[in-house]
């Protein structure tokens, strides 16, 4: 009686161990992403984890109050920052001496050169005078290139001045990349005269 028992007892235990086992639905594969590299054991493929492909870019709004056109700020962080936004801007002094660029360049031309010579001779004359200069380029490109490009024309105009010995605290930059042509045409002529760099003097306010 008490051997049958314990083989009960065995038997009973044994059901129960198969019988879970069996009943445990089978280990679901992982769902790919197309395109993706094959996740290794540990997870992550073999250049880091599975992301999904890139969607549309999710428009960045610039804050209130700030124009969308300066969202890449002026890339020249000044101390006496207070003066400029204090000033008032006068654009017609140096409208004539706007300085233009090759394609995808933001070297001064040697053609350009005189103009920029002008523009420190008038900064010299006037030591009170701030200056902004706005880096600008054609309609070909990305937005984000062409703020980049616009900004290293700027920059390199302001380095011309300050090598000229106009001091770098006056000057600061800023681009518009292409979102400021002054000629809407979709052609050779209008794209030369669309990558620039403009002169914006500024007077402090009484």
């Amino acid at each position: 009686m008490k051997r049958s028992f314990v083989f009960t007892l065995a038997v009973l235990c044994l059901t129960l161990i198969f019988g879970s086992t069996g009943c445990k639905s089978p280990r679901k594969g992982l769902t790919y992403i197309p395109g993706a590299r094959p996740a290794t054991p540990g997870g992550g493929g073999p250049s880091g984890p599975i992301v999904p492909p890139p969607g549309p870019a999710t428009p960045v709004e610039p804050p209130p109050g700030e124009s969308p056109l300066a969202k890449t700020g002026s890339g020249i962080e000044l101390p006496n920052a207070d003066k400029f936004a204090n000033a008032e801007a006068h654009p017609e002094i140096l409208k004539d001496d706007s300085v233009y660029f090759d394609f995808d360049r933001s070297d001064v031309k040697s053609s350009e050169r005189s103009k920029v010579e002008a523009v420190g001779s008038y900064m010299k004359d006037n030591a009170k005078d701030l200056l902004r200069i706005e880096g600008n380029c054609d309609e070909r490109g990305t937005e984000e290139y062409n703020r980049a490009l616009g900004e290293r024309r700027a920059l390199a105009l302001r380095e011309y001045l300050v090598n000229l010995g106009i001091s770098a605290d006056r000057i600061t930059t800023l681009s518009y990349g292409k979102d400021k042509p002054v000629d809407p045409g979709h052609n050779d002529a209008a794209w030369a005269k669309n990558r620039r760099g403009d002169f914006v003097v500024l007077k402090p306010k009484p």
